[in-house]
C-alpha cells in the first residue's frame, strides 16, 4: 500500500478538494520502507489564485509566485534546512511503501 500526503499549498490551490494532513510517523510492529517524493511547482508559477480563480492564502499574503512564497515559508518551517542560501525543496507529496500484512 501507499500513503500520499498533500501539503497546504496544494489544498489551497485545489479549493480544498484535496485535503492537507499533518505528516506524522507512528511506530509500527512491522518493517516499513519510506520513499519520499517531493514535488513543487516551478519557481515562477502563479500561486495567488486557486484553480477556481479564488484568492489563495498565499495570494492574500501578497505572494504571486511560488519562488517568493517559498523563500519565506521554508525557513519558517525548516530553519535548519537552509543556512545562507535557498534551494528548491518543498514537501508536497510523501509516498510510504510497506508490507501491511
Amino acid at each position: 500500500g501507499f500513503i500520499v500526503n498533500i501539503g497546504t499549498l496544494v489544498a489551497d490551490i485545489t479549493d480544498n478538494k484535496l485535503k492537507a494532513v499533518r505528516h506524522r510517523v507512528k511506530q509500527m510492529d512491522f518493517v516499513r520502507h519510506s520513499i519520499p517524493c517531493f514535488l513543487n511547482p516551478s519557481f515562477d508559477a502563479d500561486i495567488s489564485r486557486s484553480l477556481a480563480g479564488k484568492l489563495t492564502n498565499a495570494g492574500k499574503q501578497n505572494y504571486g509566485i511560488f519562488g517568493d512564497w517559498m523563500k519565506d515559508y521554508l525557513p519558517a518551517v525548516e530553519p535548519s534546512l537552509l543556512e545562507d542560501s535557498f534551494d528548491d525543496a518543498f514537501i508536497v507529496v510523501i509516498i510510504v511503501l510497506g508490507d501491511y500484512n
